[in-house]
């Protein structure tokens, strides 16, 4: 699998800054908005499980435990953007890097079912506790965006926040993949034997991977927090872990910008089949059978390879992308 120049993943996210140019519905801004939320998440666990290879299933844990952390901070206890959002990725960074000691002793099937099991009892645990995490019925009133005496006002602004916070994302993770961090993912993935007689430390390794994804996912569950203005367990559960699991096999496993196209595309589909009311099952399912079966690498490998073989150039010719 290989991961792109940020230039492919910006040239997607420029198209989508003009989404409020065809419509500035209240309804469309959110759901571009939750579009784009998705995307980080999906590319903070194709992180996980693509590039590092990692049969992780806790990114729903990451995402709801970004959220909480923020909703918690900013909506019980008032503070400001400026302490909730590096409090939600140390949270998320520490919990990661304690999440990769089991993935040092199971690995495959059964470090899906572990960590699935995580996903499972986030949501269960924050379901039964009232108070401070509202149990079942979720955090309301989390504030929207501020700082200093600025606030993110309207669904236009918010969603202008939730972009520049892909942005930011999506190129940084471009960049580590690029860097000595995605090479040692890699490694892991290709073979974990041969990492480590190359002087791959495992434990290091791993921990920095799930360490580093956790940031990203729980990066997202805070732009979600201010975006939504509240949460509550139901976000959080297996749907949402099938779904994003879905975004990256859709897009491309082990691709950023298949995860970001995944993401874009799945979090659109329920809306272009509104006019087919209990059919969106067939057709989600369909279409991810379709993919599984005639389209396994997922659409952006295939699309890139396309047009590399339409416009003439060779897999090494210059200009190629960086190989995760």
């Amino acid at each position: 699998m290989t991961g792109r120049r940020p230039s492919e993943g910006l040239a997607i996210l420029l198209l989508v800054a003009a989404v409020p140019l065809a419509t500035q519905s209240p309804y469309h801004l959110t759901v571009a908005g939750l579009a784009l939320i998705f995307a980080i998440v999906a590319q903070g666990a194709n992180l996980v499980m693509g590039v590092a290879g990692q049969a992780s299933f806790a990114h729903s844990a990451f995402f709801g435990l970004g959220a909480y952390t923020t909703a918690v901070l900013s909506g019980r206890y008032g503070l400001s953007l400026v302490a909730t959002l590096p409090v939600s990725l140390v949270v998320c960074f520490v919990v990661g890097f304690l999440l990769a000691y089991p993935a040092l002793r199971v690995r495959g099937f059964y470090l899906a079912l572990v960590t699935l099991a995580v996903s499972e009892i986030f949501t269960s645990v924050i379901s039964q506790l009232p108070g401070v995490l509202g149990g079942a019925e979720g955090i309301v009133d989390v504030p929207s965006f501020g700082l200093g005496g600025w606030v993110a006002e309207g669904r236009l602004t918010k969603y202008y926040v939730i972009w520049i916070g892909a942005v930011v994302a999506s190129v940084s993770l471009e960049r580590l993949l690029a860097s000595q961090f995605g090479r040692v993912a890699r490694g892991i993935r290709d073979s974990e034997v041969g990492a480590t007689s190359v002087g791959i430390n495992l434990t290091r390794a791993k921990t920095q991977v799930f360490a580093v994804a956790g940031v990203y996912m729980g990066f997202a569950g805070f732009l979600y927090a201010h975006f939504m203005q509240y949460v509550s367990p139901g976000a959080f559960g297996l749907n949402t872990t099938i779904l994003v699991v879905s975004m990256i096999v859709v897009g491309g496993m082990g691709d950023m910008t298949g995860a970001l196209v995944g993401a874009l595309v799945l979090s659109l589909l329920p809306q272009w089949l509104r006019d087919y009311v209990g059919l969106e099952p067939v057709f989600f399912g369909g279409l991810l059978v379709l993919i599984l079966l005639v389209l396994p690498e997922g659409l952006v490998p295939v699309v890139r390879r396309t047009l590399r073989s339409s416009l003439g150039r060779a897999p090494g010719a210059p200009g190629g992308c960086v190989a995760v």
